[in-house]
């Protein structure tokens, strides 16, 4: 499965997406929710993808910083890493 397909199944979940050897991770940026874990963003994934195999979910807080770019490590948000067999 290649990263387009991977977007196009996830579409409205994450604000960016990355993959290093193998492994996706989407960050879904926020303003409120820095009391979540992160699992319910590994669980949409996991229902819009079964075949994925989650790795690690999370959540990055970070202090407000106006104009942070989506993912960025000034910036808060949900995090799940994962693997799509094919």
């Amino acid at each position: 499965m290649s990263t387009k397909d991977i977007k196009r199944h996830l579409e409205q979940l994450f604000n960016t997406i990355s993959c290093k050897g193998g492994v996706y991770t989407i960050k879904k940026s926020y303003y409120w929710g820095f009391t979540d874990d992160g699992s319910a963003l590994a669980d949409k994934v996991k229902k819009k993808l079964p075949s994925a195999d989650i790795l690690d979910y999370g959540n990055h807080w970070h202090p407000f910083v106006g104009g942070a770019k989506p993912g960025s490590a000034r910036d808060s948000y949900h995090y799940c890493k994962f693997k799509v067999q094919a």
